[in-house]
C-alpha cells in the first residue's frame, strides 16, 4: 500500500536516496554496502559556483564486513562527491573506527560517539545508522541461530514486544505478560 495522494499541487524540490546491498561472502563475513545521494531538480548554488540540476551534492558509498556475531571487522567509506570537494572526502578513512563496533543494541551511539560531529560526516553516519538494520536483516539467519539469547529484535519495536502476541505466539520462550 503506497501513501494516500497529496491534498494539494506540489513541485519536486529534493531526493535522497540511501540504497544498501548486502552480500555474503565465501569466507564466512558478510559486505555490507550502502550508497547516499541528494540531488535537487534545480541548480543548487553552492561556495564556489552552482550545482547543475539533477547532478549530487552528495554521494557517499560506505561498506561494512561483518562477522558472524554481526561485529564490524571492516569499514571503508568513499565520497564521491561533497558540497565541499576534497575537505568532504577527508574524513573517509576515519570511518575504519567502526572496526570492532558490533551491530546491536547501542550501535548507533557507537557511531555518535566514535565519529559524531566535528570527528565525522553527518551524512556518512546517517548511512551507517541505516546500514545497522540491513545488517540485521541480511544476517537474521545466522544471528537466529543460537536457540539460548533472546532473539534482537524483541522490544525493538511496537510489534515485537515482549508482552505482545507476535512474541507469544513465535518466540513463546521469550514471552512475558504485562504485569498487573
Amino acid at each position: 500500500m503506497s501513501l494516500p495522494p497529496p491534498d494539494c499541487e506540489r513541485t519536486p524540490a529534493h531526493r535522497r536516496s540511501i540504497t544498501v546491498q548486502a552480500y555474503q561472502r565465501t569466507d564466512g563475513l558478510w559486505d555490507i554496502e550502502g550508497h547516499l545521494s541528494d540531488a535537487w531538480p534545480t541548480p543548487v548554488p553552492m561556495a564556489d559556483g552552482h550545482l547543475p540540476a539533477g547532478q549530487p551534492m552528495h554521494s557517499m558509498w560506505l561498506r561494512l564486513t561483518v562477522d558472524a556475531t554481526a561485529t564490524i571487522v571492516g569499514a571503508t567509506a568513499t565520497v564521491a562527491a561533497g558540497p565541499y570537494g576534497q575537505a568532504c572526502a577527508a574524513i573517509a578513512p576515519d570511518y575504519s573506527k567502526l572496526v570492532g563496533v558490533k551491530v546491536a543494541g547501542g550501535y548507533r551511539a557507537a557511531i555518535r560517539q566514535l565519529l559524531g560531529r566535528t570527528a565525522g560526516c553527518t551524512h556518512m553516519n546517517e548511512l551507517a545508522g541505516v546500514m545497522g538494520s540491513a545488517v540485521l536483516q541480511a544476517m537474521w539467519e545466522v544471528l537466529m541461530q543460537d536457540a539460548d539469547s533472546k532473539p534482537f529484535s524483541i522490544d525493538g519495536c511496537h510489534a515485537l514486544k515482549a508482552s505482545g502476541p507476535q512474541v507469544a505466539r513465535f518466540f513463546p520462550r521469550w514471552y512475558r505478560p504485562e504485569a498487573g
